[in-house]
């Protein structure tokens, strides 16, 4: 009974997270992602029946109120990656391994479905894709269009806004492919942290302990690659080397996240002290970026050693 009502609630709660982002818009956006953390942690709790059960009830929930579609972008987006997820790390394999082939099965879900459309509407993929990250583009771009519109900017202001929105429609345009990658392992990364907290010691979840974390190294090649190509290339070849510095740069960040988790628990900070400092490093600028440089270097630094005082 305990475990039937928690799927209940589970299901009721992705939900409510799932129709937050067409309720609020953007501003729901973070806690839209957090759709697939009712289905995860209660497959990880209490066994992967509980959890593909939260994922059919949700599922059934959107169909009975929403039709068809939402419900297929739910099981897509959502709740087929979160009970992979709660799969893998059942079976003892590391969070981070898990969380790549997830997401690596996300990436084949997607171009299945972009093929899927292709062949129905009897067009290529490539103007099938184009289309569908053209009208997610102008949604976004009409939605920040909006906020400016309503808040209270001076013109001269307003219009250097509009400029600013116009070059970043364009590069998002480019990079859609490695943003949309980029969200779903931040959403997969924190539905491990998620779970972690909530659990409190009674999920164990297998793998190195964040502060321990690194890139594989030979990752490292490839971000050279990729910056070299988008320098001394044009066309597709550059825009594929965007694309894949736009996935490779945050792994770096969260290697560099890594190295100052190591150091603020060397230095025994309290909490407190500690969420203020992930706050900064993640919003204060350039801090991301000189974490992301830690995050590099690091493969041949190793700022995580310990460093041996020298002798007087």
């Amino acid at each position: 009974m305990q475990q039937a009502l928690y799927v209940a609630l589970g299901a009721l709660t992705g939900y409510l997270l799932f129709g937050a982002h067409s309720i609020f818009g953007l501003a729901a956006l973070i806690v839209n992602l957090l759709t697939p953390l009712p289905a995860f942690y209660l497959g990880l709790r209490f066994g992967l029946k509980s959890g593909w059960l939260t994922i059919l009830l949700t599922g059934c929930l959107l169909l009975f109120a929403s039709g068809l579609e939402p419900p297929l972008l739910y099981l897509l987006q959502f709740g087929l990656p979160s009970g992979i997820l709660a799969w893998l790390m059942t079976r003892r394999v590391d969070w981070d391994r898990a969380i790549f082939v997830t997401l690596g099965f996300m990436v084949v879900a997607a171009l299945v479905g972009v093929f899927g459309i292709a062949l129905v509407q009897q067009k290529s993929p490539m103007f099938v894709a184009a289309a569908i990250i053209d009208n997610e583009v102008s949604l976004a771009a009409e939605s920040m269009q909006a906020i400016f519109n309503e808040a209270e900017i001076p013109p001269a202001e307003l219009e250097r806004l509009k400029e600013a929105l116009e070059s970043m429609t364009e590069f998002m345009r480019d990079v859609y492919a490695g943003l949309v990658i980029v969200v779903a392992l931040f959403m997969l990364l924190a539905l491990v942290f998620a779970v972690n907290l909530l659990a409190r010691g009674r999920i164990d979840v297998p793998g190195p302990r964040f502060m321990k974390w690194k890139a594989p190294e030979p990752m490292i090649w490839l971000l050279i690659l990729a910056g070299f190509m988008v320098f001394f290339f044009d066309g597709a070849l550059r825009l594929f080397a965007m694309n894949l510095l736009v996935i490779l740069l945050p792994v770096y960040f969260l290697q560099g996240l890594a190295v100052i988790d190591s150091f603020f628990q060397r230095k025994a900070l309290s909490p407190i002290f500690r969420t203020v400092g992930y706050i900064l490093v993640i919003l204060v600028n350039p801090l991301p970026l000189l974490v992301t440089c830690i995050g590099v270097f690091d493969l041949w630094v190793d700022f995580r050693k310990p460093r041996i005082p020298k002798s007087t």
